[in-house]
């Protein structure tokens, strides 16, 4: 039988087939951020893996996709199919705040299309307006740019077509306060 260019053809594209098959699941893996905003350690047993997180830090564990076990130092068991990426685990059960961060000029900002939507939300015992969110649950999938403790940038470069860009923040309780001290310093000495 003599082999055609078209038989060697759909051979290649069935092997290239099963090669980026075979090539993205073993290349798929779910990064676990695991974080303790407190001031004791915290520990987590994660499947048998047993978590010890130092206060005020982020442990991070790789693992791959699917069901996975989560035990709490309350001997809570949660059962969880992680199917993204990254996800922010909270084993102390904080508070945290998330926040949408404007850049741009102060002419767009009262217009600017947030990502998080204009709502009253409580955190710390607080009611505050805005575009905020509160995240208190163990398991949190990772939508957002900067996470608890991480920096947010003075000035960020803008894209030509656009006017403005927005950055997504989370705010552990500590660092929240200490932002709201650091602004009400900033106005009474402007006072």
């Amino acid at each position: 039988m003599p082999v055609t260019k078209q038989y060697v053809m759909k051979k290649l594209f069935i092997l290239s087939i099963l090669f980026l098959t075979v090539f993205s699941s073993c290349s798929s893996k779910v990064d676990l951020a695991i974080d303790n905003p407190t001031d004791v350690s915290v520990e987590i047993v994660v499947d048998t893996l047993r978590v010890l997180v130092p206060p005020k830090d982020v442990v991070w564990v790789e693992m791959g996709p699917g069901e996975h076990q989560l035990t709490l130092e309350n001997d809570s068991i949660i059962k969880y199919n992680f199917t993204e990426s990254v996800y922010m685990i909270n084993p102390s059960l904080s508070e945290y705040l998330v926040a949408d961060e404007y850049y741009g000029p102060t002419a767009f900002q009262n217009s600017y299309a947030s990502t998080l939507p204009n709502k009253v939300v409580t955190f710390l015992g607080m009611e505050i307006e805005g575009n905020y969110d509160v995240l208190t649950n163990v398991i949190n999938k990772v939508t957002w740019d900067y996470g608890p403790r991480e920096t947010l940038p003075e000035m960020v470069e803008v894209d030509a077509d656009e006017s403005y860009t927005t950055l997504v923040k989370v705010y552990d309780p500590a660092e929240f306060m200490s932002l709201m001290l650091s602004s009400y310093n900033d106005y009474s000495e402007d006072e």
